[in-house]
Parts: C-alpha cells; sequence; structure tokens
C-alpha cells in the first residue's frame, strides 16, 4: 500500500511539473483534454485520484511528452535504485564496470545515453536552456 501511495505521489508531482513548465494552469490543460474536467486534473495533481491510462496518454499528448515520462517506478532510494539495475541488467545488457560506471550492451540504448549526453553538455555550455533541456527528456521517443 504504501509503495501505491509512493508512485501516485510521484505521478501527482510529474504531472504539475510539466503543466508548470508549459506555463498552462489546470483550467487551461482541462479544457485541452476533452472529456477531463478541471476537479479531476487537481485531483491528480493533489493525489486524491490517479487517471485512467487513456486519461494520461491524452494528459501526455496534450503536453507533447512521451506517456513514458509519467512512468514513476517507485524509485526513491538508492538501494531501490540498485536492485533496479539488477532486474535490468539481463533484459537490457546492463554491465557494472570497473570504475563504477555502467555499460550498455544494447547498441540502442547506448546510442539514447549518447544522444541524453550530448543534451547535457549543450545545457552545460549554454547552447539550450534548461527547460529546453528538460522538454527533449521529457519527449524523448515520443
Amino acid at each position: 500500500m504504501a509503495k501505491c501511495k509512493r508512485k501516485q505521489r510521484l505521478l501527482e508531482k510529474s504531472i504539475r511539473r510539466i503543466r508548470m513548465r508549459r506555463n498552462m494552469t489546470q483550467r487551461e490543460l482541462a479544457n485541452a483534454i476533452e472529456g477531463t474536467g478541471e476537479s479531476a486534473l487537481r485531483s491528480y495533481e493533489l493525489g486524491e485520484r490517479s487517471p485512467k491510462q487513456n486519461t494520461l496518454e491524452r494528459i501526455a499528448e496534450t503536453l507533447d511528452v512521451a506517456p513514458a515520462c509519467f512512468d514513476t517506478y517507485g524509485i526513491e532510494r538508492y538501494d531501490e535504485l540498485v536492485h533496479a539495475l539488477f532486474l535490468l541488467e539481463d533484459r537490457f545488457g546492463i554491465e557494472p564496470c570497473a570504475d563504477g560506471s555502467i555499460r550498455f550492451t544494447d547498441e540502442a540504448i547506448q546510442s539514447c545515453v549518447c544522444t541524453w549526453r550530448d543534451w547535457k553538455e549543450f545545457l552545460e555550455k549554454g547552447k539550450i536552456t534548461r527547460e529546453e533541456y528538460e522538454d527533449r527528456k521529457d519527449g524523448f521517443m515520443r
């Protein structure tokens, strides 16, 4: 039960964070999503209710992000992250390296990570803003 509440709390923060980055009010977002009222959206952001999958997909489409950016996985502590990496080792070819870094043996995943690194470098060099960086991550592979 506690894990479910944590995931819901993370989801509500994700929706709110992206909506606010888009400079949208709850009313504006709700009006842009057919079949979703402002009170429903408010309850999603407050964690009182969880949107159904099709509603979450419509929210993502309206905010111009990949639906996967709302996946919360419930990971909040380092031990949870480490165990998630253990679980993903075989499926996605994640390998620990002697220097403590992680290597991806799958070329498609490695390419995605390299793209992410490029964006991070653009941010650090001032070629893109923090908002542009976050938008690229949220919209990746949509």
